[in-house]
């Protein structure tokens, strides 16, 4: 198999000479229509990122092609698409019929606009996420994990913030993390069946000593004596266990 290239510089060197002089030409042309943009790889092909990443490009045996990684710039641009190879979101082409640079660059700004818009989004679902006082950073973690119980996590998140007015929180351990003068309370993001949470008295070892808490739903387990994993559920549990989250909650910070 052979080894994927490193550079858009390392991957023109191993086309023929027609490809290579072709894919250059295109190289320059969405450099001059996006001259912010980085080069990269992506997807094992030569690519530009801004904002995320914009355009790419590549060769097969039998063909070259501008990968333009939307369906929506393609559909956007059907007419001036009409009688090109074209897929949902690469344009295909020969070295000897090479792209006019007057449609490559108009398909790159379309690109640049749609990142942009896409980028303008990203930051008012983030502001939206943190109008309650809530940390930005843990929004934007938040947002984009990928984990099945997602929704539950936001909900006992709003929960442990909504149980008293001294409780902030951060990213802390790579995960959402509670805190008051010091943390207390990270959400356990490898258990993918229930929320869980690991409660513990901060980052700095402490004299251990046995913590009082109430746990009418017995939702608690001792890992030691100022340490424990509640699981909180999963689905309609989150509403259920509540007030019991709330008491563990008031109860853990009163004993910190």
């Amino acid at each position: 198999m052979a080894r994927a290239a490193l550079t858009i510089d390392g991957y023109l060197a191993g086309l023929p000479v027609d490809q290579r002089a072709a894919l250059q030409k295109l190289r320059e042309t969405i450099h001059a229509a996006a001259p912010d943009a980085e080069e990269c790889i992506a997807y094992a092909l030569p690519a530009f990122r801004q904002d995320g990443v914009l355009v790419g490009f590549g060769a097969s045996a039998k063909h070259c092609a501008l990968y333009l990684f939307s369906g929506q710039t393609v559909a956007a641009h059907a007419k001036d698409l009409a009688g090109r190879d074209v897929s949902k979101g690469a344009v295909r082409f020969t070295p000897d019929k090479p792209l006019p640079a007057t449609l490559v660059r108009k398909l790159v700004k379309a690109r640049l606009a749609e990142n942009a818009s896409l980028r303008v989004a990203k930051k008012a679902s983030v502001k939206e996420m943190v109008t309650s006082g809530e940390d930005p950073d843990v929004a934007v973690l938040l947002r984009d994990l990928d984990h099945p119980l997602t929704t539950e996590i936001l909900a006992v998140r709003k929960i442990i913030l909504g149980a008293d007015p001294s409780i902030a929180e951060g990213v802390k351990w790579n995960s959402a993390s509670f805190r008051t003068a010091d943390y207390f309370a990270t959400v356990h993001l490898h258990s993918k069946a229930a929320v869980q949470l690991v409660f513990h008295r901060g980052a700095k070892a402490k004299a251990a000593k046995k913590m009082d808490i109430p746990d009418p739903e017995g939702m608690l387990k001792w890992l030691a004596p100022d340490r424990c994993l509640v699981t909180v559920g999963a689905g309609k549990d989150i509403a259920a266990r509540k007030a019991a989250l709330e008491a563990v909650v008031r109860a853990w910070i009163a004993g910190m």
